[in-house]
């Protein structure tokens, strides 16, 4: 589990479920770079071969052309694995970045919905994009069973919301008691 989540734990507090990221929602990025490093293999062969000039300029626009989707892709790689989203039996924690992290702590009391998107690439690799509508809002992408994720959280609200009705339950019935024994 995270190790964030683990230190910050409140009493009577425990980790019910850490969402599970699907490293298949990068196999785009990492397919682009793959292709691109072969066009510029390519170029930088024939150019070589050739000793031709307009073939050495192909090859340096094929090595630009390169560099931004690997920087890309290493970017989204380092952000994908530095995202948590972890659901607790009172809150939901969202912790994010490598150097500056940020952490968002919601109540369960005050998500108002949840609900996963899916778009066609999502449904062939089995990642889905959560929203957890709060006054923040969370979102996390490439989550591997989303629905059940999302079912996950619901279902706490309402464990959460019964146990809340039980403690106020139990606290008026005291009060009462106390003021009937007056």
């Amino acid at each position: 589990m995270g190790k964030y989540v683990e230190k910050c734990l409140y009493d009577n507090e425990w980790i019910v479920e850490k969402a599970k990221r699907d490293k298949w929602g990068l196999i785009g990025r990492w397919t682009l770079v793959v292709i691109l490093f072969a066009v510029m293999v390519t170029a930088l062969y024939f150019a070589i071969e050739m000793q031709n000039t307009y073939l050495w300029i192909a090859a340096a626009v094929a090595a630009l052309l390169f560099l931004f989707p690997l920087i890309f892709a290493i970017k989204e790689t380092i952000v994908f694995n530095c995202i948590e989203l972890i659901v607790t039996n009172k809150r939901i924690v969202r912790k994010s970045g490598v150097f500056h992290t940020q952490a968002f702590d919601v109540p369960l009391s005050k998500i108002s919905n949840v609900y996963v998107q899916t778009t066609f690439w999502g449904r062939v690799f089995n990642t889905n994009r959560i929203r957890i509508n709060t006054a923040i809002g969370i979102i996390v992408d490439k989550l591997a069973d989303a629905d059940d994720f999302k079912n996950t959280i619901l279902g706490q609200i309402d464990q959460f919301e019964e146990e809340r009705l039980a403690r106020q339950a139990a606290w008026t019935a005291r009060a009462m008691n106390t003021n009937s024994n007056d």
